[in-house]
């Protein structure tokens, strides 16, 4: 999957990049990707306020969004992805609060029509991604990462013309700090101390 960086917020900040309608990359930026599991929620199109994260904490919706299958319940998607999906129904502007600790994220959208139609995204820290975004077989990628310690709070996409959905969710939280190492090369310093002191006795 080829990914186009398209805009970034100085040297620590977000970046937003687009993957068009290709399988998702297993990274994102410097960041290993985990695709969120099955949801166990009801679909079938019924609503649901937030989805949970395979890292732990929620996705939460500011408000309810349909939930249904594709393919089957919704009827196209792209890249043969056979899975969830989150519909707004008659809500062309829609608000996903990230879980804490938030380092990368990615999502596909879709227009709620068979035709082409301008979907946009943009964080809280004002990175903005406009699409124009197939409704037949076109869901398309975005997706957005943090540099050097920045965290997605929230994200809000919009759509005009018409409704659409959001699926195929993957997450990256905050890495392991570096402290845990130094911790344990502290530790084994003090062992090592315990020792000698032993052997001078």
């Amino acid at each position: 999957m080829s990914l186009t960086i398209l805009a970034s917020i100085g040297k620590a900040g977000l970046v937003g990049v687009t993957g068009g309608t290709a399988s998702p990359s297993a990274s994102l930026g410097p960041y290993t990707m985990i695709p969120f599991p099955t949801d166990p929620q009801s679909a079938g199109y019924t609503p649901v306020s937030s989805v949970e994260s395979p890292l732990g904490g929620f996705v939460v919706f500011n408000s309810p969004l349909m939930h249904a299958v594709t393919p089957g319940e919704w009827l196209t998607w792209s890249h043969d992805y056979n899975g969830d999906v989150y519909y707004t129904a008659s809500n062309r502007l829609i608000t996903m609060t990230m879980p804490e600790g938030t380092s990368a994220f990615y999502f596909y959208a879709q227009p709620n029509s068979f035709s082409l139609h301008t979907i946009s995204a943009n964080t809280s820290d004002g990175i903005v991604i406009n699409q124009n975004v197939e409704g037949y077989q076109g869901a398309s990628y975005y997706g957005f990462y943090g540099t050097e310690g920045s965290m997605i709070s929230s994200i809000t996409l919009a759509c005009e013309t018409v409704d659409f959905a959001i699926g195929e969710f993957g997450i990256a939280s905050i890495p392991a700090p570096s402290g845990i190492c130094l911790g344990c090369i502290g530790m084994n310093f003090f062992m090592w101390l315990r020792r000698q002191h032993k052997f001078l006795r």
